[in-house]
């Protein structure tokens, strides 16, 4: 049977799931909206894209280190915007937030619990960031396995070519590489050069002064149908500039900083931050990637756990209906996992 994946970008749903359902509230729980939240939408997309293996890829504690090796600057922005907004709260501010993020954590352990239950696997590796083992996974099976990728992370797209296929929470339908160009304005194959010259403002990457994703395609316009390389598009710019000389006109300021010492640093800085094909990973990382591979042991597993866990959470409460309809979806991840126990099981029997 076909394994149809679906790797889940899990602190990005965690963090809609809580904002986005701070009604649902229960007796004993508390607010439980992004438990629910969470797994509600797993279930969709196990129904909707007919997928028999999840795997929940949680960003590790001290995520992002190895970006901020390469350049301080990285995600700079969220650290300072978290400072100044922490200062400006009163004291009953600071508590309501502390409180938050204490539900946030607490829900975050129930998610993973309750997935343990689902035989959905999951992966999280200190001091590595959920995207380098998306791609990492993404470059290892691609070619075993049909992927889908949910995030609201365009980093992705540059691995579309693996013919791998992307949820974007705020996109009507999954984005491939045909469908591409539908949704953004380049070829899908430009996505890793678009960033590596316009920089990410959410990450705090800069990109090349001058230069965002309009004006550069306004100047080179091949982007938007053909394949192009950083090399390519900085010798577009040099003859531009060159042309306009020759025309006695003034050359490009935003076009020339592409082609000047700090635009070539900055365009080898970028190249190390945003490329997922070279995912940045530690040896702890490759040896939990391999983990993957293993079948799940069904011992203290089980649907028995999963529905006590439920009951006492009240989320059958806010379902609304039986454990059985709710838990029935994730039927077809649970009855794969045992399949490939019981080949793992088989052999293991031949090799004796």
């Amino acid at each position: 049977m076909k394994i149809r994946t679906l790797l889940v970008d899990s602190s990005y749903l965690l963090k809609r799931s809580f904002h986005g359902a701070k009604d649902i509230q229960t007796t004993k729980f508390g607010h439980i909206g992004g438990l629910y939240s969470f797994l509600t939408t797993v279930r969709k997309m196990i129904k909707d894209h007919m997928i028999n293996k999840v795997v929940l890829v949680w960003d590790g504690e001290g995520g992002g280190i190895y970006r901020h090796r390469i350049d301080s600057a990285y995600k700079a922005n969220r650290k300072t915007k978290e400072w100044h907004k922490r200062i400006e709260m009163t004291a009953v501010e600071l508590r309501r937030e502390k409180a938050k993020e204490e539900s946030i954590l607490k829900q975050r352990k129930r998610v993973q619990a309750y997935a343990e239950e689902l035989f959905i696997r999951q992966i999280e590796v200190d001091d590595i960031e959920a995207d380098d083992l998306i791609a990492a996974y993404c470059l290892q099976y691609n070619n075993k396995e049909e992927i889908f990728i949910y995030s609201n992370d365009r980093d992705f797209a540059q691995l579309l070519d693996l013919n791998i296929t992307i949820i974007f929470p705020n996109i009507d339908q999954p984005v491939n590489k045909t469908n591409y160009i539908m949704h953004f304005n380049h070829h899908y194959s430009n996505a890793l050069v678009m960033k590596i010259i316009c920089g990410d403002s959410a990450d705090n990457i800069n990109g090349i002064s001058g230069i965002g994703e309009d004006t550069l395609l306004k100047y080179v316009p091949e982007l938007k149908f053909k394949t192009l390389t950083v090399r390519e598009i900085c010798r577009k710019a040099d003859e531009i500039n060159q042309k306009r000389i020759q025309n006695k006109k003034k050359s490009l300021k935003a076009l020339n900083n592409l082609i000047i010492s700090e635009g070539v640093e900055r365009l080898k800085t970028n190249f190390q931050l945003v490329n997922l094909r070279e995912p940045l990973l530690n040896e702890q990382a490759e040896e939990e990637l391999q983990q993957l591979e293993i079948a799940l042991s069904p011992e203290n597993r089980g649907s028995k756990n999963l529905y006590n866990m439920m009951i006492e959470d009240e989320f059958l409460t806010v379902y609304g209906s039986t454990f059985v309809q709710y838990v029935e979806p994730f039927y077809t991840v649970i009855m794969n996992e045992k399949q490939l126990l019981t080949e793992y099981y088989k052999k293991f029997k031949n090799s004796l």
